[in-house]
């Protein structure tokens, strides 16, 4: 069997897969893998969205299995591996323990108004800022109860914290205080404190809070996006951070950063005081490829086995995730 890979594998994942009797390609851009030269004989491919291109993936014929070591997948052609049968999986749950620590990081700096300390740092002030409030006792909502939510969910009970959450089935997940549907959505949004959203990015979920959901969410409310800039109307969103309608948001994620790679200059919500922006870093930190490369080998060993129904992460053409 052989494996193409964009993903660095360690030495001993490398002997490893070997073991297992697969053939292990690495390379370290896209354009080489692109480039192989007998694409007739590859099973398996680890790379990016922007490697999974229709011309060589026509030319994979054998192609069994695509693993994209990231949590979106929005930008890969679904459709075309569902003609196929092609299994795809992902990342998911690599971004658990990185990406709560994240969310945290911003809520203490929201309620400690770290934004201000440090301006202030800067300009040699001592000047204690107003507003400073208690993670204690607060009301927090996710938006989706996956992985990433749990894992924050867990650690936000150490603060003392009020948990809620949403998604499809209200089915109740641990470290919730309760989990609603889609159904109650606005319901959940009126009592939180912190909007956390950790959804994927699918038709269903474009545009998902829009006026209508801001008109329910209180006026100190503070926003938490760690998803996709497109779960949010945005223009709606603007509107109520610039005239404070809510207490404001923390972003790593935005609709045009997801477009271009990153958020242009002239951007409106750079000039926003009461947004934290981050330059699409929450999964960022030393974990990440320890999670990740264990979602992988877990994942080689049983499809070299043929035991695909203990595969994890196995993507549902239909929905999207």
């Amino acid at each position: 069997m052989k494996l193409l890979t964009t993903l660095k594998l360690g030495d001993e994942h490398i002997k490893e897969m070997e073991r297992l009797g697969v053939e292990v390609f690495v390379f370290d851009t896209k354009d080489e893998l692109i480039q192989f030269q007998k694409p007739e004989e590859v099973n398996v491919i680890i790379a990016n969205d922007s490697a999974l291109q229709r011309d060589f993936l026509d030319r994979c014929i054998n192609l069994k299995w695509v693993h994209v070591p990231h949590v979106g997948i929005e930008r890969i052609p679904l459709e075309y591996f569902k003609e196929r049968n092609i299994i795809v999986t992902n990342a998911r749950g690599a971004g658990g323990v990185p990406i709560s620590e994240h969310i945290i990081f911003t809520m203490l700096m929201i309620a400690r108004k770290g934004r201000c300390v440090l301006e202030n740092q800067i300009a040699h002030k001592w000047e204690k800022p107003q507003g400073i409030f208690n993670l204690y006792g607060k009301t927090v909502g996710f938006l989706g109860t996956g992985d990433i939510a749990t894992e924050t969910a867990k650690r936000l009970k150490t603060f003392g914290m009020k948990t809620l959450g949403m998604n499809t089935t209200g089915k109740q997940v641990e470290y919730f205080d309760k989990v609603y549907t889609v159904e109650d959505f606005n319901e959940l949004l009126s009592q939180c404190d912190f909007i956390v959203c950790t959804l994927p990015l699918t038709p269903r979920t474009k545009n998902l809070i829009g006026e209508e959901q801001f008109k329910c969410m209180k006026k100190d409310a503070y926003i938490i996006n760690v998803a996709r800039g497109a779960i949010f109307n945005e223009a709606v969103l603007y509107d109520y951070l610039k005239n404070h309608r809510i207490g404001g948001a923390a972003l790593d994620v935005f609709v045009e950063e997801f477009e271009l790679g990153y958020l242009p200059e002239e951007s409106p919500f750079w000039e926003l005081d009461n947004v934290i922006i981050t330059p699409h870093i929450a999964a960022s930190g030393d974990l990440w490829g320890y999670f990740s490369l264990k979602i992988v080998m877990h994942n080689v060993k049983y499809f070299c086995e043929g035991k695909i129904d203990k595969m994890i992460n196995v993507i549902e053409y239909d929905k999207g995730y």
